[in-house]
């Protein structure tokens, strides 16, 4: 029965991942003169970007949904990354506001959904969360008969380099507030979705799981969020509960070794409010629970990385609600009841 019960979440369940690729623009490299940014070198930037390019290609194909942050809009790198995914995956992305109002910096974020995947693409919009910073919002669809939505929230929160390291959690945990509260607008605006939907908020946090913007999340008075990790280690009693990581998954331009790429999850009812009940207390193949969530191991320190952090996964059963009558409609005679003895004659 629990062989059957992997094959059937292996099947049915819904692949998520997070990875902030280090847009060119945004990388130092050695130079004599004036510090240099990657992007100034083609020679640096579109060897990486053809590796990293190939690399999601390859070994992110099995994902349903890509969340990509520190998206580069250079019309090269575009042009070379959509020839070893587009026929993977679509993608749409959302340009950061600039300095100066109506320019747009050089960079964003972007979702990859995989073409022959469990979703369809349906739209983005552009959230904006502080000074020249935005999360994305990406509508989607199940391509099965349920056409259940499912509302993806993509972010990339401000590092903590200022001084006063209060004042920076603080505002971390605003900029996430912003896009749960945007998720629970979409979420009313979806209501009578049959089945209800689900919400999933992931990606560069600059924090790590027991950071204040993470608490805010899986506050339950207010946006009820799971940490993936922190659930699945809970449902295979490798915690006793509490915030955990995947460990290492990112190494800063100051040599910090840190765990900030995080993806939360939850339920949302059929009217469109914020269920209540947290995913990782309806464990069991019968129930919609965290199938695995862990980090794809990969170089991040030196001059041939793909980038400084590692990408995330997070595999989630999310069974189809069968109604009552449609279940004894189906039932037969062979099928006990799941509360009687099998041995009765």
């Amino acid at each position: 029965f629990l062989f059957v019960a992997c094959i059937f979440n292996a099947v049915n369940a819904l692949s998520i991942t997070t990875f902030n690729i280090l847009a060119a623009v945004h990388r130092s490299v050695p130079t004599t003169g004036e510090a240099a940014r990657e992007s100034e070198r083609r020679d640096l930037w579109l060897p990486r970007a053809e590796a990293l390019a190939q690399f999601v290609a390859e070994e992110l194909s099995f994902s349903d949904v890509v969340l990509l942050q520190e998206w580069w809009f250079g019309q090269e790198f575009q042009q070379v990354f959509d020839h070893y995914t587009s026929g993977i995956f679509d993608r749409i992305a959302e340009q950061r506001p600039g300095p100066v109002p109506g320019t747009l910096r050089e960079d964003g974020m972007a979702v990859l959904v995989k073409k022959k995947g469990k979703l369809k693409l349906l739209d983005s919009a552009k959230v904006q969360t502080g000074p020249q910073r935005i999360a994305q919002v990406v509508r989607c669809q199940e391509r099965s008969d349920s056409k259940r939505p499912v509302v993806l929230g993509n972010t990339h929160l401000s590092f903590p380099g200022g001084p006063d390291p209060v004042v920076m959690a603080r505002r971390q945990a605003y900029e996430a507030h912003i896009l749960a509260r945007t998720l629970s607008k979409t979420g009313r605006q979806l209501a009578g979705a049959e089945g209800g939907h689900l919400q999933i908020l992931a990606g560069d946090f600059n924090s790590n799981s027991c950071g204040l913007a993470s608490a805010a999340l899986e506050s339950t008075r207010h946006y009820n969020f799971i940490n993936c990790m922190s659930a699945h280690a809970e449902q295979n009693l490798n915690s006793i509960g509490g915030s955990v990581g995947v460990g290492v998954t990112h190494r800063t331009h100051r040599g910090e070794e840190v765990s900030v790429d995080q993806i939360f999850a939850r339920l949302m009812n059929e009217d469109g409010s914020v269920s209540k009940t947290s995913l990782r207390r309806l464990g069991g193949p019968a129930g919609t629970h965290v199938v695995d969530c862990c980090k794809r191991p990969m170089q991040i320190e030196g001059e041939g990385i793909l980038s400084d952090h590692m990408p995330v996964t997070a595999t989630l059963y999310w069974p189809t609600t069968i109604s009552r009558e449609k279940q004894n409609s189906s039932s037969t005679g062979d099928i006990c009841h799941p509360l009687e003895s099998p041995w009765n004659t």
